[in-house]
């Protein structure tokens, strides 16, 4: 479709459509001259947030992270006077804590 064939059907002028277009490469539009221009394209806009990895693996994830976080103070003192967990028993130590991040309060994980 010509530029001034859509200006038309958006009630603007060429130059403001090429403002436009200019605020969209520049990722500045807005959600409403989004709609705008869709609706004038006889088009139907859809925002969505789209998770990269599923949700689940999201939170596993999220809960090793804060196990990790929260046992950190804990194995710092422990290895100073040479008491550290190490190995696959600290691991089973995170997971366990993990584990149980996931089964308690979800806002916990944040």
């Amino acid at each position: 479709m010509p530029g001034r064939a859509l200006a038309a059907r958006l009630g603007i002028t060429a130059p403001g459509l090429r403002k436009l277009e200019a605020a969209e490469a520049d990722q500045l539009i807005t959600l409403a001259s989004l709609r705008k221009m869709a609706e004038a394209l006889d088009c139907e806009l859809l925002y969505a947030l789209v998770p990269r990895r599923p949700l689940l693996q999201q939170l596993h994830a999220r809960a090793h992270e804060v196990a990790r976080q929260k046992l950190a103070p804990v194995a710092h003192s422990m290895s100073l006077e040479d008491q550290g967990v190490k190995g696959r028993n600290r691991e089973v130590q995170l997971a366990i804590l993990a584990k149980s991040l996931l089964d308690g309060p979800r806002s916990k994980l944040w």
